[in-house]
């Protein structure tokens, strides 16, 4: 294997947030991501981990060509998997890139990256993801968040409102994406994720770091934001900031919307998974009142999606749920009376 390392590696205990930006052709959008990470001001060091999954658009020119006037390198390594770039932003001495362009396409044979970056970010607190066709409009917002959940420590994630723009910058209506801040709340957000399926868009989004290391997520079979944002749920609360920090890029190219079907199958899959783990008892500590809350809400998902093997597995698993299933039928059946009127 080549491995060849320049200079030393940029020491991984001092970061208190990481970043994690996934990105494939991009090239038009990227910089508007870096500049939104590089304008964070912050009392704290944070670490930007830029993956483009060997994008044939240009964008890993663009990308170097940011680094070359906007920060200082501080350590250079090749496999043969990536060429990773550690520097340190030239003015905001707070922000720090490492940058991994990779030489063949990860996603196209189902390869993780996690593996690449994993030491770099060894002992960080938080975490904070954007995708390199979104963009932070919020120059504190790292700070806020970090300080949101440094101050409430039972909270495992913290969110905010954001805009919806199209591929030119400008604004556009998304009804269902729209729907989103009207669900979002502080708190115990797992009914309301049981209910409405994911309503947290990931670029406005703040974890611990102790969330991704969890069981659940680590045996989850799928690592998109539904799944975290399940994880993190199943392990605490919630902190909801309405302001606007962020804009989410709608694209027909985006991988939402050119992937759709196998999109749905996924938070299916992600869904019986952690409905599984709540039946079991593998969760953060529930009342009675609350268990049946959610078996409610589950049983409720299984027949209005028709979902056989969700209703099973809720069935074999909890014994409560055969005398909570008629009450489950008649709840969806005035909701959806209620939609109708």
């Amino acid at each position: 294997m080549n491995d060849k390392t320049v200079n030393c590696q940029i020491s991984t205990a001092k970061y208190k947030v990481w970043v994690l930006c996934a990105t494939f052709n991009h090239a038009p959008y990227i910089t508007d991501t870096m500049d939104g990470f590089c304008r964070q001001q912050t009392d704290f060091l944070y670490l930007c981990v830029i993956v483009d999954d060997n994008s044939k658009d240009g964008e890993q020119d663009v990308i170097n060509q940011y680094l070359s006037n906007h920060f200082t390198v501080e350590s250079i390594k090749e496999t043969d998997d990536y060429h990773l770039t550690l520097a340190r932003h030239k003015d905001n001495k707070n922000c720090y890139f490492a940058v991994f362009l990779l030489k063949y396409n990860h996603y196209s044979i189902k390869k993780p990256i996690r593996t690449h970056y994993q030491e770099l970010v060894s002992g960080v607190n938080y975490l904070a993801f954007c995708e390199g066709d979104d963009y932070w409009t919020d120059e504190h917002k790292l700070q806020k968040q970090a300080d949101a959940l440094d101050a409430n420590p039972q909270a495992m994630m913290v969110y905010t409102n954001f805009r919806i723009i199209d591929g030119e910058g400008k604004p556009i209506s998304r009804p269902i994406i729209e729907k989103f801040p009207g669900r979002s709340h502080s708190g115990d957000n797992l009914p309301t994720l049981f209910h409405y399926g994911n309503y947290v868009m990931a670029l406005t989004t703040m974890y611990h770091y102790e969330v991704l290391q969890s069981d659940a997520y680590k045996n989850c079979s799928y690592s998109i934001d539904f799944a975290t944002t399940l994880a993190a749920a199943l392990m605490g609360d919630f902190i909801w900031l309405p302001e606007q920090t962020a804009c989410y890029r709608s694209l027909e190219s985006g991988m939402v919307r050119s992937n759709l079907q196998k999109g749905l199958r996924w938070i299916q899959d992600i869904y019986r998974y952690y409905a599984g783990l709540v039946m079991n008892g593998q969760c953060k500590p529930l009342s009675l009142g609350q268990r049946i809350h959610l078996t409610i809400l589950i049983l409720m998902r299984a027949l209005s999606r028709k979902d056989h093997q969700l209703k099973k597995n809720t069935l074999s698993v909890c014994p409560l749920s055969c005398f909570l299933l008629p009450i489950a039928f008649i709840r969806l059946k005035i909701k959806r009376l209620k939609e109708k009127l």
